[in-house]
């Protein structure tokens, strides 16, 4: 699997209910789209960023987005974003009872010298601890190979019951929507490690 996402700086004095409009109108587009698994509204006020989060079954899906009118539709109204995009290495939902308001993505560098399977079974063991969280709706772990980067995006039911973050960069938002399928195919992350 493969997640992704884009921000858009938003221009001074824009006003979000142009973004709420957009999202409760465009959300439906998106219903039953091929290979998409899991797709967040994100927005965060305080830096005025919609910041929409994809996970993709795989890179052809994510590619057929990018390509098609849906994401001409980003383009045409705000720019072309720069997209990044990780490999998932897990993902789990938690407690599916309630529509999530809080979204956190948290971003940790790993040291040239770190041992991957380590990492990786550090990563487990912190997922599995907070999958049995309440007011966790869903949680991915994903490798930026590139910048050697882990990402840990989760959904909370609202922000004060957030577990808080301890990430070396961390960006939270407010989150405007959620589709996912809650048969997202698990990777387990030590199957990552060989």
């Amino acid at each position: 699997m493969l997640a992704m996402q884009y921000s858009i700086e938003l221009p001074f004095g824009y006003d979000p209910a142009l973004i709420r409009s957009r999202v409760e109108k465009r959300s439906k587009l998106f219903h039953g789209l091929p290979g998409l698994v899991h797709k967040s509204y994100l927005f965060s006020a305080n830096d005025s960023i919609y910041a929409p989060f994809y996970i993709w079954s795989d890179a052809a899906a994510a590619r057929s987005f990018l390509f098609n009118d849906l994401f001409r539709g980003v383009i045409e109204t705000f720019h072309r974003p720069r997209v990044r995009s990780w490999m998932v290495l897990d993902s789990v939902y938690g407690n599916t009872s309630f529509a999530p308001q809080y979204a956190v993505r948290e971003r940790d560098m790993i040291a040239p010298e770190d041992d991957l399977e380590v990492l990786f079974a550090k990563e487990k063991r912190a997922q599995e601890t907070l999958v049995k969280n309440a007011n966790l709706h869903f949680h991915a772990v994903a490798l930026d190979a590139e910048r050697w980067e882990i990402v840990r995006y989760s959904l909370w039911r609202n922000q004060a019951s957030a577990v808080p973050p301890e990430a070396d960069c961390v960006q939270s938002y407010e989150v405007l929507h959620f589709q996912g399928e809650q048969k997202v195919a698990r990777r387990p992350l030590e199957a990552m490690a060989g």
